[in-house]
């Protein structure tokens, strides 16, 4: 295998590389398939100046002609040769979402530190314009709590689908339509909901937010990089709208 990937998020921590390939057959026909390699075996290629989530560590890195064994070479197209309960992560019906529901804990997790930051800087500090303390005036209250009930509204979706979605996979009756479509729903979601609690706390801290000293900067960065993953992309939300229309799964993922 060989060539370069990007956004391999951790690469410095990681002992194995997921280096999704084409792969020509017998037939001559190429097929989209998963090669584990050895993090020593790779070159870490340093891209990693974003404005923000700079903690990830997202960096590219490069394979040039490196063997993979046939037991390090996946389809995930292909049902898993293990099954039950207890191998449910392996389900190819939940494997999209099982992973992509780490981006929305991520997005959520963030708003959940922004919410907090914010409750701090309110019982201490005033603005620019009055000194009455940021907690102690009526309209940011209101946002505080309307930031609250978002994520709270935002992390029960998630976790509700992922919940049912992964009971079901382990008694083996998942069902695409009832159990993926709204963990795929709920995830691209909770990601865009986690930016609009982020955005409504930010602007209610005022002129606040903006100095580097106050980590609310720093959340607000995050949250609008962590929307920039491919799991919030707004085609999910519409192929779910599809479904709920009558229209057939197509959507890749799904």
């Amino acid at each position: 295998v060989e060539g370069q990937w990007n956004f391999a998020s951790g690469v410095h921590h990681a002992n194995w590389l997921y280096c999704t390939c084409k792969v020509i057959n017998g037939n001559h026909t190429p097929e989209v398939r998963t090669l584990l390699v050895p993090a020593e075996s790779a070159t870490i290629v340093d891209t990693w100046s974003v404005v923000g989530m700079c903690g990830t560590g997202s960096h590219d890195f490069v394979v040039d002609g490196v063997f993979v064994p046939t037991q390090h070479d996946v389809s995930r197209s292909k049902p898993p040769k293990a099954s039950g309960k207890f191998f449910t992560v392996y389900n190819t019906g939940v494997g999209q979402g099982a992973t992509w529901s780490n981006t929305a804990a991520n997005a959520l997790g963030i708003a959940r530190g922004a919410i907090d930051t914010f409750v701090d800087l309110a019982t201490s500090t005033g603005s620019t314009m009055s000194t009455a303390l940021l907690r102690d005036r009526p309209m940011v209250q209101t946002r505080l709590a309307e930031s609250e009930a978002i994520v709270g509204a935002a992390r029960a979706y998630v976790v509700e689908s992922a919940r049912t979605a992964w009971e079901a996979a382990g008694d083996g009756t998942l069902d695409a339509k009832r159990h993926g479509l709204p963990l795929r729903l709920a995830i691209s979601h909770s990601i865009h909901e986690a930016v609009r609690a982020v955005d409504i706390v930010f602007h209610a801290a005022g002129t606040n937010a903006v100095y580097r000293k106050n980590p609310l900067e720093r959340y607000f960065r995050d949250i609008h990089v962590a929307v920039q993953h491919a799991a919030a992309l707004p085609l999910h939300i519409e192929a779910a709208g599809k479904v709920l229309m009558g229209h057939p799964l197509s959507s890749v993922g799904w």
